[in-house]
């Protein structure tokens, strides 16, 4: 069996092995080139995506046309606009491959189909809990050492696959003040 789809299990809970089969039936591998879209500004993300290879950015446009990233996702992290998902409304975000990347995809109709069949699949739902999570830390009033710190524990691997320019708008400080924070915490 494929290693990543094994990784995919794993992180959406614990199943039998009945249901873990139930579970491979369900989900779709898509393979995507960079800067293909997962979701587009203004459709209802209706899917939940594991990355198996690759790098994507979730990203609201300003007035000046910048980026400014709310979500960064490299290989076994989930990939989801959580607000849009659950509320079924249009997203006000888009998610694009940074890189050549490859996902399993996991619809919500699936989801429901895999819940009517064992409760068990009710534990998909933590990988909602874990994207608001992450969003939400840095939305919060930490300090920008205290966002980097984050960073360097949790996912050093975004240090490497995405730029600086990228990292400090997800951090939601400027470059600037990302190089000084790099500095001081060396």
């Amino acid at each position: 069996m494929d290693e990543s789809i094994l990784e995919f299990i794993d992180r959406a809970g614990k199943f039998s092995d009945k249901e873990s089969l139930l579970l491979q039936q369900e989900i779709q591998y898509i393979e995507l080139k960079k800067e293909a879209f997962l979701l587009q500004k203004g459709d209802t993300c209706s899917s939940l995506y594991f990355v198996v290879s690759g790098s994507f950015h979730q990203y609201k446009m300003d007035s000046d046309l910048n980026k400014n990233i709310i979500d960064l996702s490299i290989k076994n992290d989930w990939v989801i606009n959580h607000k849009s998902f659950t509320s079924r409304k249009p997203s006000e975000y888009a998610i694009q491959a940074f890189t050549d990347s490859a996902v399993f995809e996991l619809s919500i109709d699936s989801i429901h189909k895999l819940i009517a069949l064992s409760q068990s699949f009710f534990q998909i739902g933590r990988i909602l809990e874990e994207s608001t999570s992450r969003i939400t830390f840095f939305d919060n009033n930490n300090t920008p050492d205290e966002k980097y710190e984050y960073i360097l524990k949790n996912k050093p691997q975004l240090l490497q696959e995405f730029p600086q320019k990228i990292i400090a708008s997800y951090l939601k400080i400027t470059p600037e003040t990302f190089s000084r924070v790099r500095k001081r915490i060396r």
